[in-house]
């Protein structure tokens, strides 16, 4: 794809205003603020050595045999049992994104270009890893679905109902009640509202403004939940349910790099603005497999496919998400 600058044509030329305002993006970053994400500093401190994955190993449960009573017969020794081990694997990310600024448009504007691309750096990344995170559940749902019978999705075929939430946490049997979040589409939300069975918690008991909560989960809306052919994939999630590192840009330029080029723009100048961004996102119970990824970090595209994924957890119990698929109008 041909390198793509922010020109004349892309900015406000004011002729009567003094300065033109910035229109927010319409993307919503709630997700962030309800709880699902965490860090843990004890592995962000192991992630140091190189790799395009990451191992996490660790231990099984204890089985679920019965105790048994003693005797007193010297010869009679109680049989061993063992604890299993595991390996989980998450995909390490160092991703970026350029943004270009000939000198030409901020003197015609009247306001810099560059001074907006650095100030909105956070919410972009904010989207940008929503997107990877989205590709990242698409992946472990379409492994689930091809390999453990599809024991993290419920499908109505229906519009939302009331039941369709106590269904979908009832996948997960005696854990049905450590859901804590669902995130979903707004035309989920539209018919469950129209159905009346929505709650605002009040400003007074959250400190901030209303949040929406359905059968004691806070409801996040958000149109970029996955829809196929009339098909809308709404997740419950568990408390602290996706591991997320954030780990320094350990590259030269670091994090947001600049480059000028004097002569491009006929003389006029163009800088070049290089954002970066070094994570490890990991779904815990599953292992990321790095069976289909042309590159050396897998794109979201490639985070989406069943093929590299697969599920470590012993029982759908031990994962921290479902998936609720409902046909809306």
């Amino acid at each position: 794809m041909a390198d793509a600058y922010t020109r004349v044509a892309d900015a406000i030329v004011p002729s009567v205003y003094a300065q033109y305002s910035f229109e927010e993006h319409v993307q919503s970053l709630e997700i962030y603020q309800a709880g699902i994400l965490f860090s843990d500093p004890a592995i962000a401190s192991k992630l140091s050595m190189g790799g395009r994955s990451v191992d996490m190993p660790g231990w099984k449960d204890l089985g679920n045999d019965p105790s048994e009573p003693v005797n007193d017969d010297p010869a009679d020794s109680i049989e061993l049992k063992k604890i299993g081990a595991r390996r989980e694997v998450a995909a390490r990310n160092v991703r970026a994104q350029a943004w270009g600024i000939p000198d030409l448009t901020s003197i015609l504007a009247g306001d810099d270009p560059q001074k907006l691309i650095v100030r909105r750096q956070t919410d972009y990344w904010q989207r940008a890893n929503k997107l990877t995170l989205l590709g990242i559940l698409k992946g472990v749902l379409a492994d689930n679905i091809a390999n453990d019978a599809g024991d993290l999705v419920r499908v109505t075929g229906a519009s939302i109902v009331d039941t369709d939430i106590i269904e979908a946490a009832y996948l997960m049997g005696d854990r049905a009640d450590k859901f804590k979040t669902i995130w979903m589409h707004s035309k989920q939300m539209k018919a469950l509202k129209l159905a009346d069975l929505v709650d605002y918690v009040p400003p007074s008991e959250q400190g901030g403004p209303l949040i929406p909560y359905y059968m004691g989960l806070r409801a996040v809306v958000d149109d970029d939940i996955p829809v196929a052919a009339g098909v809308y994939t709404a997740f419950m999630f568990k408390d602290k349910a996706i591991l997320w590192n954030e780990l320094p840009v350990n590259t030269e330029g670091g994090p947001l790099e600049f480059d000028r080029k004097p002569r491009q723009g006929h003389g006029g100048g163009v800088t070049e603005m290089v954002g970066r961004r070094h994570f490890v996102p990991h779904v815990p119970g599953t292992r990321f497999l790095d069976a289909s990824s042309a590159g050396e970090f897998a794109t979201d595209a490639e985070l989406a496919l069943a093929a590299n994924w697969d599920r470590t957890a012993s029982s759908v119990k031990n994962m921290t998400f479902i998936a609720l698929k409902t046909t809306e109008a």
